[in-house]
């Protein structure tokens, strides 16, 4: 009987078993709750941490990191382009070509066949390094399993500037 407590106390309230928070996860959700998750999942995802445009053309391509994804906007007249989105994760290498002033940037994912990368072309020579290194500091955080999702964007844009940049420049 010394295990009982005095009547007037409460017992501390035991969290469920590992096998009921499991099953609680895996409980489809209900529309409040998804509008929830998927309101959480936009909230940060459209923050641009860099953006480039070309120069030369009449109809300027440009190439913006976001949270999410990097997306590639290739235009071919007014009010007409190609847009292409690729996931963060999904990418797999960023480079930079340059000269002494102006630059290209080729992007290697798991979407494309790695023999043949996208490459856009036109950017100013700092334009394109910036990206390249704000791009790969974000794969080589994401690989490293880093969650970048509190800090505030200019913040996080100049610490993954940091983390891609090449030690031999």
């Amino acid at each position: 009987m010394d295990d009982q407590q005095p009547t007037g106390q409460t017992q501390p309230q035991q969290s469920p078993p590992p096998q009921a928070q499991q099953e609680t996860q895996d409980r489809p959700l209900t529309p409040h709750e998804t509008r929830q998750e998927l309101a959480q999942a936009i909230h940060g995802s459209n923050e641009v941490l860099v953006t480039a445009d070309t120069v030369f053309k009449l109809f300027n391509d440009q190439l913006v990191v976001d949270r999410a994804k990097l997306t590639v906007t290739k235009r071919s007249f007014w009010r007409a382009s190609e847009v292409m989105s690729i996931r963060v994760e999904d990418l797999l290498n960023v480079t930079a070509t340059v000269g002494p002033i102006f630059g290209s940037v080729k992007i290697v994912s798991r979407v494309f066949n790695a023999d043949k990368p996208y490459i856009i072309t036109g950017f100013w020579r700092d334009d394109a390094l910036r990206v390249k290194r704000i791009t790969q500091g974000y794969v080589i955080a994401i690989q490293r399993g880093i969650d970048c999702n509190s800090l505030p964007g200019s913040e996080l844009a100049d610490l993954l500037d940091k983390l891609g940049e090449d030690a031999h420049q």
